[in-house]
């Protein structure tokens, strides 16, 4: 079996995970970021979706829950996108850019 790659060409599965694994190392700090926040926004609408669906359906027990799951879901977005800005500023200070900027 021949796993396709972006380029079109068909490796071995063995070739397709040793190439994954070397792609997962060479993850940058900022891309980790943007994975992260983007994996934060569908946990969060998740949750609102159950906040509503358990509302209307008058399921309380999961409903607190859920709203403390939001709280501790919401920190977490915040710290990564507070994190994702201090990367990028110091990314410009390293580019010879002013904070001003």
């Amino acid at each position: 079996m021949k796993i396709p790659t972006k380029s079109g060409e068909k490796v071995s599965p063995k070739e397709f995970m040793k190439r994954w694994k070397q792609g997962m190392k060479d993850v940058t700090p900022r891309q980790m970021g943007v994975i992260n926040i983007f994996g934060s926004v569908l946990v969060l609408s998740g949750v609102l979706i159950g906040l509503v669906t358990t509302f209307l359906t008058k399921t309380w027990w999961l409903f607190i829950i859920l709203i403390g799951s939001l709280f501790l879901t919401a920190m977490s977005f915040l710290s990564t996108i507070q994190k994702q800005m201090m990367l990028n500023e110091f990314e410009k200070q390293m580019k010879g850019g002013s904070q001003d900027e």
